[in-house]
């Protein structure tokens, strides 16, 4: 059919006038939906982080109405519960009492048949600090970046996914966590009590501390490698919502809730935008955060999340299994890694021993600090060698005798007892070597060339509890050399000395 030339014109002008409007509004419309996302979130943070909140301390009542208003903004985005309700019910010890605590936790089913009975997990922690009474006066830790903002952040991506139900393959579940702060006891009892079968999570993502992405200068994203293909995506993914990945690999985070999940073998990711915000502090209050870099970072997991729940395959990574013990194909848990290093201290006292006397000194103040490493060769022996700064020495009948040396402890440590790669209890031994350098005999330096010896052999026997990245312990040391190059009138004088010692991993 022909057109004239005048019902050209005009249905031109039409087409013309549709698409400048398109383009006039189009980028009004984009920023009106970041600007509403980001006031949703500010008010979730407001209210998370007010003042009625206290805190949302363990078992008090300000967390109390944190669960409320969770739960309630759970329903109002349409997710389903597990079991009869939204909660979650535990009990920790705190002291002689048992204080109760709630994860809150929901589900979108997944739209893909083949797929749905696969779950990802995506979780934060509602918990913080509670307050504490000073000089008579309520001072509150708000913990608005720690967690509000990844309570906000669930929060939205729940009513996201409700909303788009229709993209999703695998079925989502979103989890509040309480107990965080108090040592991840609401993640570790979701995957204790098999709130889904940990078998079925292929994938979790904790979003902790999410409210400083401007400032931080992007996003961390700890774990994403132990995801096969996981870093590609997140990265391609990044590229297109025009955010920087910052950490990212395959160790699991063992300070947020990823760690209950990838303890056991799922790949497990910390969602963070760093500690530039008062870290439990007071001062961590909702004004503070950036709430439009929240919303880039709720888009980013909403794409993210989309694309992951999707693909045919979701398994860990060779380089997260490498790590791993498998059983029957799967994974079933983390090994220690074979190498970890960090600082130490030894504080103790010292004394020398008289061998062919009655007697021996009495003791004076030791203390050593400097690094050591760690090669865990089996589930029961750990190689410990140490390099330490060490100032020893013993009372003497005028004065004292201090010397400055380096001390070479290696020590194989034996595991009695030991929980996952959480924790362990081991005895020690080994032998040393020290080399002194420096140190006073009264007021009078230590005369190394001609009287004192210079080098000291020796051993040392103790236990330990490593916790996490924590190392507690006792050691005592004992020279199988003389301190003095040829034999005193006394007749030999060897070092002898104990210590407890305080370890931390990097």
């Amino acid at each position: 059919m022909c057109l004239s030339l005048e019902k050209k014109f005009r249905l031109m002008t039409k087409l013309f006038q549709v698409f400048f409007l398109l383009f006039l509004f189009a980028p009004f419309n984009f920023f009106a939906q970041t600007t509403d996302i980001a006031d949703a979130l500010k008010e979730h943070v407001r209210l998370l982080a007010s003042p009625e909140m206290e805190g949302r301390g363990l078992g008090t009542a300000g967390i109390e109405l944190a669960r409320e208003y969770i739960i309630d903004e759970f329903e109002a985005a349409g997710l389903e519960p597990i079991g009869e309700s939204f909660l979650h019910p535990f009990q920790i010890r705190v002291g002689l009492a048992w204080v109760p605590a709630y994860n809150i936790v929901g589900k979108i089913q997944g739209n893909n048949l083949d797929l749905r009975d696969e779950v990802i997990v995506i979780g934060a922690h509602y918990d913080h600090m509670g307050y504490v009474i000073r000089a008579g006066e309520k001072v509150i830790y708000h913990g608005a970046d720690d967690n509000a903002s990844g309570t906000a952040t669930l929060i939205e991506l729940a009513k996201y996914f409700s909303a788009n139900r229709d993209q999703i393959g695998r079925t989502i579940v979103f989890a509040a966590f309480d107990a965080e702060e108090s040592g991840l006891h609401g993640a570790r009892r979701f995957v204790g009590d098999s709130i889904v079968n940990p078998a079925d999570i292929k994938l979790m993502f904790s979003l902790d501390m999410v409210g400083m992405l401007e400032e931080y200068g992007g996003l961390d994203m700890k774990g994403i490698g132990a995801l096969d293909g996981g870093e590609e995506i997140a990265a391609r993914i990044a590229g297109e919502k025009d955010i920087r990945i910052k950490a990212r690999g395959h160790q699991i985070e063992r300070r947020t809730d990823t760690w209950p999940f990838g303890s056991v073998g799922i790949p497990a990711i910390h969602v963070f935008t760093g500690l530039t915000s008062p870290y439990h502090q007071p001062e961590d209050t909702y004004d503070l955060l950036d709430y439009d870099g929240m919303s880039s970072v709720k888009k980013y997991m909403a794409k993210l999340v989309t694309e992951y729940s999707n693909l045919p395959q979701l398994q860990p990574s060779s380089s997260f299994v490498a790590a791993a013990r498998v059983v029957d194909g799967q994974v079933v848990e983390l090994r220690r890694p074979f190498f970890n290093y960090g600082i130490i201290s030894h504080t103790g006292s010292g004394h020398h021993k008289y061998r062919d006397e009655f007697f021996d000194a009495n003791a004076v103040f030791n203390f050593g600090i400097g690094l050591f490493a760690q090669f865990h060769l089996s589930d029961k022996f750990t190689l410990q060698p140490e390099v330490l700064f060490d100032l020893n020495g013993s009372k003497w009948v005028e004065d004292n005798f201090r010397r400055q040396s380096l001390t070479a402890p290696l020590n194989i440590q034996y595991n009695l007892f030991s929980e996952g790669t959480e924790a362990r209890v081991f005895v020690l031994g080994g032998p040393y070597f020290r080399y002194n350098f420096g140190g006073k005999q009264g007021g009078i330096s230590i005369d190394y060339d001609d009287e004192f010896s210079e080098t000291e052999w020796g051993y040392n026997i103790g236990f330990g509890l490593e916790i996490s990245r924590f190392h507690f312990g006792f050691t005592t040391r004992r020279a199988l050399t003389d301190i003095y190059q040829n034999e005193s009138a006394s007749g030999e004088i060897r070092d002898a000395s104990a210590y407890f010692t305080f370890g931390l991993k990097f």
